[in-house]
C-alpha cells in the first residue's frame, strides 16, 4: 500500500543535493561593521554578506553534510527556496565542495589576472618582486622576490590564457609532464592570490590585464579586501554567557620561499596617516591647485560667499589639521586685506594636537589654540561669536551611529493580521509618510530625529545617522550671529546615506549632506552644498600620480630599495615618471594616472562636498 504523502512530490520535495558538501579549506571571513565577506584565498573572490550567512557556511565546516543534515538544521530559518539559492551562489564559487577534485578541476580553467592597485617591479624580468602592504598588522610591508621560474610564471598573467594553457606553455618549453607543471603553477598562483597578497586573482572568463581596462570587469578583480580578518573569532567556541570553550587556530600554510618582513616604523605610520588630508597633500603651492596652497584657495573659495572686511574678522576654525591651512590661511589674509585684523581661533578636541599647532603657529598674531570636549564646544566659548566658523576634514572624526526605522502599527482594516508584529505596534518600515514612522537607535539618534524633525523617509529600514555632526551643528549655531557663515568641509553625498570607509586602520562614515542641511534649516539657516574641488578651483584635468594609501606603503619601500624617497606629497604623472627614472625601474606594474577631478594620489577629490550654513540675504 503505498503512503498518500509519497504520492504526492509537493509533501516530498527533492533534496537540496545529491551527496554531501562540506567548506572548502582556503575560505577567510573578514568583518567591517555589520557586514562579512569571505576571501575566497584561491580565486580571490570577495563576497559580501550578513552575518545569518557565516552561520550557514560554518555549518559545513566540521565535515560533510548531507540534505537531510542541511535542512533540519535550518528549519524555521530558511526556507528551501532560500537555501537553494544560498547554494547556487557558494557551491559555483567553490566555498561549498562536494568533493576534493572540484577546486583544482576548477582552477585548471580559470585565467589568471593581474588585481588592481598591486605594486610589482618587473623592470628584470627574471627577477620579478612584489611588495604588498600587510592589511592586518597595519606595521609592515611584505616583499616577495621570484625566482626565476616563479618570475617566468608571471609574464603569462594576462588574462588571456587558462592555468591548464598556461601550464601546458611552460611543459612543452621545459620539456616537463604537464601534470607537473600545473601542480607547481596552481601553488604558485596561491600564494600570490591568498588574502595576505592579493596580487593575482582568477576568473572564469578571459579579461584583458586590469592594468589596461577598468570596464565590464567582474568587481572582485580589481577590488581588495582591507577589512580586518575574523576567521578565528567565527570558528572559536564560546558559551551562552560568551566564555571561550575552545580557540580555533589558523593552520599553518605555505608561504613565498623568499619572503621579507619589513617593518615600517610608528613615526611614518603616524605622518602618512596625519598627511590623509587634501589640506595635507597640499599645504605647499601646487600646480593642481593653479600653484597656489591650499590655504590660499581656502582663501579664495570662502571669499566668494564671506566679505573678509571690517576691522576685526573673527575666525573659528572646528579641527585644525596639521595647522598648514590656519598658517597659509592667514599669512593670505594680511597680503589681500592688510587693514582687517585676523582673530584666529582653532578648536581640537586633542591635547597633543593642540601642542602641535602652538609650535607651528608660533610665529603669528592673535591666534587662539583651545582643546576640550567637542560636545561641549558651546559652553567652552559661552559668550563668545565668530563671524566665519570654518571646519575641513574633522566631520568624520565624530561619531556616526546605527538606527533602524520602524513602522507605527494602526488599525488599517485592510492591514493583513500576517503582517503586524507580535506585539501590534511596530514593524520594519518602508512607509513613505514620515508621520507613520519612528525609529531606535543608539545613544541619543532618535532625540535628534525628532529634535530636528528629520525626513528620513527615503532611508534603508537600517542606516547610519551621523550624531556627532548634528550635535556639532547644534553648538556650532550658539555661537554666531546674524551675520555669521559656517563652512563645513567633508567626504559625503547630498542623498546617499553614510558608508562606512577602513583606512590605515581607521574606521570613519560619510556625511549625508540633506540631513545636515535639514538641521541647519530647523536652526533658522539656510544651507547649500557643492563640490569642494569647483570652490578650491582644482585644475580637473591635470594628471596626477593615482594610488591608494596602502599601495603608495608598497611603493615607497620599492622606490627606497633603489635609493630615492617617495615624499608624501601629490604627484603629477610628469613628476612620478621622473621619480621612477631616478630609481632606474622602467617596467613597474600597476602606475596609474587620473585627472585630478578622480583622485589626487589616494584621496579622491570629487567625493569631498562644502556645506555651506547662513542667515544673511543675499543680493
Amino acid at each position: 500500500m503505498t503512503d498518500a504523502n509519497d504520492a504526492n512530490p509537493q509533501n516530498n520535495p527533492a533534496p537540496l543535493f545529491e551527496g554531501t558538501l562540506f567548506l572548502s579549506p582556503h575560505i577567510d571571513y573578514f568583518q567591517n561593521g555589520d557586514d562579512f565577506f569571505v576571501y575566497h584565498n584561491i580565486y580571490g573572490y570577495i563576497i559580501q554578506m550578513s552575518e545569518d550567512l557565516v552561520d550557514f557556511l560554518e555549518f559545513f565546516h566540521d565535515g560533510p553534510k548531507t540534505a537531510d543534515e542541511v535542512t533540519a538544521q535550518f528549519e524555521g530559518i530558511f526556507d528551501a527556496d532560500t537555501l537553494n539559492n544560498f547554494l547556487s551562489v557558494f557551491r559555483p564559487l567553490a566555498c561549498i565542495l562536494p568533493d576534493d577534485s572540484f577546486e583544482p578541476k576548477k582552477t585548471h580553467d580559470m585565467y589568471p589576472t593581474l588585481a588592481r592597485w598591486i605594486t610589482v617591479d618587473q623592470t628584470n624580468p627574471k627577477a620579478i618582486v612584489i611588495y604588498a602592504f600587510d592589511n592586518q598588522t597595519q606595521n609592515s610591508i611584505m616583499k616577495i622576490s621570484l625566482d626565476p621560474w616563479e618570475s617566468r610564471v608571471w609574464s603569462y598573467i594576462k588574462g588571456d590564457k587558462t592555468v591548464g594553457e598556461i601550464a601546458e606553455i611552460i611543459a612543452g618549453e621545459d620539456g616537463a609532464p604537464i601534470a607537473d607543471v600545473e601542480l607547481r603553477l596552481t601553488a604558485s598562483l596561491e600564494l600570490w592570490s591568498h588574502c595576505s597578497v592579493q596580487a593575482v586573482k582568477l576568473s572564469a572568463e578571459a579579461v584583458r590585464n586590469t592594468k589596461n581596462s577598468r570596464f565590464g570587469i567582474p568587481p572582485y578583480l580589481i577590488s581588495t579586501m582591507p577589512y580586518e580578518k575574523v576567521t578565528a573569532h567565527v570558528r572559536t567556541r564560546v558559551d551562552e554567557e560568551g566564555n571561550i570553550l575552545e580557540v580555533w587556530e589558523e593552520p599553518v600554510r605555505c608561504k613565498p620561499s623568499r619572503l621579507e618582513i619589513i617593518p615600517i616604523d610608528e613615526n611614518t605610520l603616524t605622518l602618512d596617516r596625519n598627511c590623509a588630508r587634501l589640506s595635507s597633500m597640499l599645504a605647499a603651492p601646487h600646480a593642481v591647485l593653479k600653484n597656489r596652497s591650499y590655504g590660499q584657495a581656502v582663501y579664495d573659495a570662502l571669499s566668494h560667499y564671506f566679505p573678509f572686511s571690517g576691522e576685526v574678522c573673527r575666525i573659528l576654525e572646528v579641527g585644525g589639521g596639521q595647522g598648514d591651512t590656519a598658517k597659509s590661511f592667514i599669512e593670505h589674509c594680511q597680503k589681500q586685506i592688510p587693514d582687517t585684523q585676523i582673530d584666529y581661533t582653532i578648536f581640537t578636541p586633542d591635547a597633543a594636537q593642540a601642542e602641535l599647532l602652538q609650535n607651528v603657529l608660533k610665529s603669528l598674531d592673535n591666534v587662539h589654540i583651545v582643546t576640550g570636549d567637542i560636545e561641549k564646544i558651546a559652553e567652552i566659548f559661552s559668550g563668545q561669536t565668530f563671524d566665519l566658523i570654518y571646519s575641513d576634514e574633522f566631520l568624520a572624526n565624530l561619531p556616526s551611529v546605527a538606527v533602524r526605522k520602524m513602522s507605527l502599527g494602526g488599525d488599517d482594516e485592510d492591514e493583513e493580521d500576517e503582517d503586524r508584529p507580535d506585539d501590534g505596534d511596530l514593524k520594519p518600515a518602508h512607509a513613505s509618510d514620515n508621520n507613520k514612522i519612528t525609529f531606535i537607535g543608539e545613544g541619543d539618534a532618535v532625540q535628534l530625529i525628532f529634535k530636528y524633525k528629520l525626513n528620513l523617509c527615503d532611508a534603508p529600514e537600517d542606516f547610519i545617522l551621523n550624531s556627532g555632526s548634528l550635535r556639532l551643528l547644534g553648538n556650532l549655531a550658539k555661537l554666531t550671529t546674524f551675520n555669521t557663515q559656517i563652512f563645513l568641509i567633508e567626504f559625503g553625498e547630498d542623498i546617499k546615506y553614510p558608508v562606512q570607509t577602513l583606512e590605515d586602520g581607521k574606521i570613519t562614515y560619510s556625511q549625508h549632506f540633506g540631513i545636515l542641511k535639514q538641521a541647519a534649516k530647523k536652526l533658522g539657516f539656510l544651507a547649500d552644498s557643492r563640490y569642494w574641488m569647483e570652490e578650491l578651483d582644482i585644475d580637473r584635468d591635470l594628471r596626477m600620480f593615482a594610488t591608494t594609501r596602502s599601495q603608495f606603503k608598497a611603493m615607497r619601500q620599492l622606490l627606497a630599495d633603489h635609493g630615492v624617497e617617495l615624499e608624501r606629497k601629490p604627484y603629477t604623472e610628469q613628476e612620478f615618471s621622473q621619480i621612477l627614472q631616478k630609481a632606474g625601474r622602467s617596467d613597474v606594474v600597476e602606475i596609474c594616472c587620473e585627472p585630478a577631478e578622480d583622485r589626487i594620489s589616494g584621496l579622491v577629490s570629487h567625493a569631498y562636498k562644502m556645506l555651506r550654513i547662513y542667515k544673511e540675504l543675499e543680493f
